[in-house]
C-alpha cells in the first residue's frame, strides 16, 4: 500500500511539471551533504560540497532571474536549485583531493552559490558524504531570504 501511495505521489508530481524549464533542471544526480571532486580548468583539483537541494515551484506570470537575466514563466513548473559550497584549487592530483575530502581537509573557497542543476552537477565526481552541519548554512539562508523576496537569482 504505501509503495502505491508513493507511486501516485509521483504521478502528481509529474502531472504537474510544466515545459518552461527544461527536463535537466529538474533531476540532480547528489543530496545533501555529498563531497565532490572537481577539474579546474588550471589542472589543479578541488573540493566541492553540496549543501541543499530545493525544489522552487515557478507560477504562471512569476519572474526568476537566471544568470542575471530575468524569465517570466508562461506556465506553471518546478525547478532544482542546488547550493554548494567550493573549495580552493589546491590539489594537484584527483586522488589527493578525493582523500583530503574524505579527511574532512579542505579549505572553502566560496561557502555558497545558488546553482541550475546542470551546472551544478557538470564535471563532479562523488567522493564521500558528509552531513551538512548548522554551521555551513549561513550564505545559503541569506540567499534563500533574498530569493523568496525576488531580490536574487541562480547560476
Amino acid at each position: 500500500m504505501r509503495y502505491l501511495l508513493y507511486l501516485l505521489f509521483l504521478l502528481s508530481m509529474s502531472a504537474h511539471a510544466g515545459n518552461f524549464f527544461p527536463p535537466e533542471y529538474k533531476s540532480f544526480p547528489f543530496k545533501e551533504g555529498d563531497l565532490l571532486v572537481s577539474k579546474r580548468q588550471d589542472g589543479t583539483f578541488s573540493v566541492n560540497k553540496i549543501l541543499k537541494v530545493d525544489r522552487f515551484d515557478i507560477r504562471k506570470g512569476s519572474a526568476i532571474n537566471i544568470q542575471g537575466q530575468k524569465f517570466v514563466a508562461t506556465e506553471d513548473d518546478f525547478l532544482l536549485v542546488v547550493s554548494a559550497a567550493y573549495g580552493e584549487s589546491e590539489f594537484k592530483s584527483y586522488e589527493d583531493a578525493s582523500a583530503a575530502a574524505k579527511a574532512g581537509q579542505w579549505k572553502v573557497k566560496l561557502g555558497h552559490a545558488p546553482n541550475r542543476t546542470p551546472g551544478a552537477a557538470a564535471g563532479q565526481t562523488l567522493v564521500g558524504h558528509s552531513p551538512v552541519q548548522e554551521s555551513e548554512l549561513g550564505g545559503y539562508r541569506q540567499w534563500r531570504q533574498a530569493f523568496e523576496r525576488g531580490e536574487a537569482g541562480v547560476f
